[in-house]
């Protein structure tokens, strides 16, 4: 894997794997996977958007607490870190493994 940026990029993927004390209504969602959404001018680039599965901006959380509580399984190569005059982000599509059986 790449190394980690220090702005995530918009789009890049990511899948909850930890929840603690400091993040325990995260333990019922251990294994949901996110896209890190575009970023917003008045939150800055440390606010990073969570975008869920339907394509619903749904939470935030900030490097520290993605780096700490998900695992990074594609980093986007997007360069507009602010979206401007790009779509919306849609739903994520199921992965078909191997095996036949979707994720």
């Amino acid at each position: 894997m790449q190394a980690i940026p220090k702005v995530i990029p918009p789009r890049s993927k990511v899948r909850l794997v930890k929840a603690d004390g400091k993040a325990p209504s995260w333990r019922k969602q251990i294994g949901r996977q996110f896209r890190v959404g575009y970023y917003n001018r008045k939150d800055g680039l440390d606010c990073i958007w969570l975008v869920n599965e339907s394509g619903e901006y749904e939470q935030t959380t900030d490097r520290n607490f993605l780096l700490k509580y998900f695992v990074i399984e594609r980093i986007s190569d997007e360069k507009d870190y602010y979206g401007q005059k790009k779509r919306r982000l849609g739903r994520i599509r199921p992965v078909t493994r191997l095996n036949g059986r979707r994720s």
